[in-house]
């Protein structure tokens, strides 16, 4: 049932055809056969949609588009002894509250990515960033916006939390 809905909206966007779910939830009751419509709002601070949109356009980061070699990382191995010898920066989790709570790098701050946008005006742009994740990803989505948004030393803990704890790296868990 939900796979025959989503080819029919995928051919409502291709053929421009009918009117399609877009800023609606389509929300099926398998148990009572039901569904309902559910309209969603736009978030402000989007990145893609929002108020201040800094997506305008796709990039294809393999073929080296715009923003494709902004990007700064770092390896775990690396990362571990930049921390070891002192780092004079500020090392960032933006993974959410309660993946911080599980388990965090010693002396981070955190500033998840969901609400990201309203740290960088306390975050201070004259200091070195090592900001990471659970993976890599959202800190290279953080990474990003930081660079846009002026920060000057901005880097990326390639592999996340993840990556640093499989290379048996100190971390507070509670």
């Amino acid at each position: 049932m939900i796979g025959t809905l989503q080819a029919m909206e995928a051919l409502k966007i291709i053929t421009g055809h009918g009117t399609g779910l877009a800023g609606r939830m389509l929300h099926y009751d398998a148990t009572h056969a039901r569904m309902r419509e559910i309209a969603l709002r736009p978030d402000p601070s989007c990145a893609l949609c929002g108020e201040a949109a800094t997506i305008t356009e796709p990039v294809d980061y393999e073929k080296g588009g715009a923003g494709a070699n902004d990007l700064q990382e770092i390896s775990v191995e690396a990362g571990r002894e930049l921390l070891e010898k002192g780092f004079d920066g500020i090392l960032l989790d933006v993974r959410e509250k309660d993946e911080h709570a599980q388990a965090h790098i010693e002396g981070c701050r955190l500033a998840p990515l969901s609400e990201f946008r309203s740290h960088l005006t306390d975050l201070p742009r004259d200091r070195p960033y090592l900001v990471y994740c659970k993976m890599g990803q959202r800190s290279a989505q953080a990474v990003a916006m930081m660079v846009e948004a002026g920060f000057p030393d901005v880097t990326n803990l390639q592999g996340g939390i993840v990556a640093w704890l499989e290379a048996n790296g100190p971390v507070v868990q509670n």
